[in-house]
């Protein structure tokens, strides 16, 4: 198979850490980020976006729209950079003992070995084949941006190295597998082979998967020397709830992964919908094998701090707007019911965003509001009603039953069909292509005397440098101060609101709590029907016939 990689020759940085030094693995990687802001910048894209756009024909703007759909977006958040903080650790301390240098250099080994035999002090102990490594799992809802998240970290990195010192030694920093829907071991390591394929130009695919008919232990022997062999960093496998649907499969397949992690020293990164949490519910072992980085629950909940995260993710998105009456920044009215609509899945708020635009353009409203949002709402996302529903009850065995419903997608072509002929207005100026600044101590030292996290904050920091490239460091902490201030009211305020219209409902385990001429309480003391009819009667509340 022809590769569809290309391959970097290795270039060896020297490195700061005294485990990481020595091993071209290692040191054959990019830097190890130790500026938020920077690395902020580096995840961060944006559609293009410019004036003109709105001079062109109304068929052709609305395809301007799709350019948010096309994965030109991305707007990093806290989250983004401490999923990067992990996998960056999970790759590197997965390659502390698998060091091709330390087969090298047989002079030093043989010396080594003649000084450990006359017991001299300067004897190093000899590397063991413990290589265990750790992983980590990433759970959320469909379309909360999981697999999304992972590729942009992960695109960090090149995919392919190649080491001309050490015998031409190819190397695979990372490889994503998805996980088959049918959950079968063979299909599993069918994909895994096709990925290595497709990165290295090899026919493992062919050789294991076609050619000769072997057995699913065979084929997860094959997979584990071939990434051993390519020196693979992480193996990450996407969509993990589908083993939920092979019973005897699901067992041995994770019985595998922890020969990945313990044995070859391969980390693991599981990412699956809430459906997944079944798999590691079973037993100590199923659990402790998920948890060696952490288990991140992924997506945007009701706090405070991710409220906050979500109002800065929207403002970022609301600059791209190819409608005539458009404005600046959506009103906080706007961005509490955005939240409200999607429950915080990025996806979902991305596409009723588009959708609105291409309703609002197609009517010849030309502007965005909350009824218009609604009726994207109700009419073209109505397949993720169930799972929203879920989310908005705060129920575990509701939402785990809706969690990996299928996202909307969008067909713009459908649209355009009914597109009217005219129109044009002025757009938002062009998004200054400034880089971040590095790590200010100043305006660190400025927010800590207020507690504010310069780090929580950095990609908030980072669009507002980007907004204004000669802002000095006081302006900047006054302007922060106050966005921060203006959520964090915003976020009360709905809070209060939430709850004074949150329905005063009682729940069934709470019923025995009622008055005791409550329908409800007396169900609670009734356990059988004839029960239940003779409480009735006894409480006069329907007449006993004989």
């Amino acid at each position: 198979m022809i590769n569809n990689i290309v391959a970097v020759t290795a270039n060896y940085i020297e490195q700061d850490l005294e485990e990481y030094k020595g091993n071209p693995l290692i040191e054959a990687l990019p830097s190890i980020w130790l500026d938020d802001i920077s690395l902020a910048k580096r995840l961060s894209s944006r559609p293009s976006h410019s004036k003109n756009d709105l001079d062109l024909h109304p068929r052709l703007r609305l395809h301007t729209i799709a350019r948010l759909l096309s994965g030109t977006f991305f707007h990093p958040l806290p989250s983004h950079l401490d999923l990067e903080r992990k996998l960056s650790l999970m790759i590197r301390t997965g390659y502390i003992k698998r060091n091709p240098a330390l087969n090298h250099d047989k002079h030093a080994t043989q010396a080594n070995y003649l000084a450990m035999q006359g017991h001299q002090s300067n004897a190093n102990l000899f590397p063991t084949t413990d290589r265990s490594a750790l992983g980590m799992t990433l759970i959320g809802c469909s379309g909360s941006g999981k697999t999304t998240a992972m590729k942009r970290v992960l695109s960090t990195y090149p995919q392919l190295i190649e080491h001309p010192d050490y015998n031409m030694l190819q190397q695979i920093p990372y490889v994503v597998v998805e996980c088959p829907y049918d959950g079968e071991l063979s299909s599993m390591c069918s994909n895994f082979f096709l990925a290595i394929d497709q990165i290295v130009g090899t026919d493992y695919h062919k050789r294991y998967g076609q050619q000769i008919r072997i057995g699913a232990k065979t084929q997860l022997q094959a997979m584990s020397q071939i990434a051993l062999q390519h020196s693979v960093g992480l193996l990450v496998i996407d969509e993990i709830q589908h083993l939920n649907t092979s019973k005897s499969d699901s067992e041995e397949l994770l019985n595998f992964f922890t020969t990945m992690t313990n044995v070859l020293g391969i980390p693991i990164f599981l990412i699956g919908t809430l459906k997944a949490k079944i798999l590691f519910a079973d037993g100590l072992r199923g659990a402790r094998r998920t948890i060696g980085f952490g288990s991140m629950e992924w997506g945007i909940s009701k706090t405070q701090n991710d409220y906050l995260n979500w109002t800065r993710f929207i403002k970022r998105l609301w600059r791209f707007q190819w409608v005539k009456a458009s404005t600046k920044e959506p009103s906080p009215e706007i961005i509490g019911h955005l939240f409200d609509l999607s429950q915080g899945i990025l996806d979902i708020a991305v596409k009723l965003f588009v959708i609105a635009q291409i309703r609002a353009i197609v009517s010849q409203k030309e502007e965005l509001s909350i009824p218009l949002f609604d009726t994207v709402y109700q009419e073209e996302m109505k397949n993720v009603h169930p799972m929203l529903d879920a989310l908005r009850s705060g129920d575990s065995a509701q939402i785990a039953k809706f969690s990996d419903l299928t996202m909307p997608k969008i067909d713009v072509e459908t649209v355009a069909n009914r597109m009217p002929q005219e129109l044009s207005e002025e757009p938002e100026e062009e998004v200054s292509q400034q880089s971040y600044k590095p790590s200010d101590s100043q305006l660190e030292l400025l927010l800590s005397l207020l507690d504010i996290d310069y780090k929580q904050h950095a990609s908030q920091i980072g669009l507002l440098k980007e907004q204004h490239p000669d802002i000095d460091n006081k302006t900047l902490f006054k302007q922060l101060v106050t966005e921060i201030e203006s959520n964090k009211s915003s976020y009360i305020k709905r809070e209060s609101l939430s709850k004074q219209t949150k329905s005063n409902v009682i729940t069934p385990s709470h019923w025995h709590k009622l008055d005791h001429d409550d329908l409800r309480y007396i169900h609670s003391q009734s356990h059988t029907e004839s029960e239940m009819h003779a409480n009735l009667v006894k409480n006069g509340l329907i007449a006993s016939v004989k």
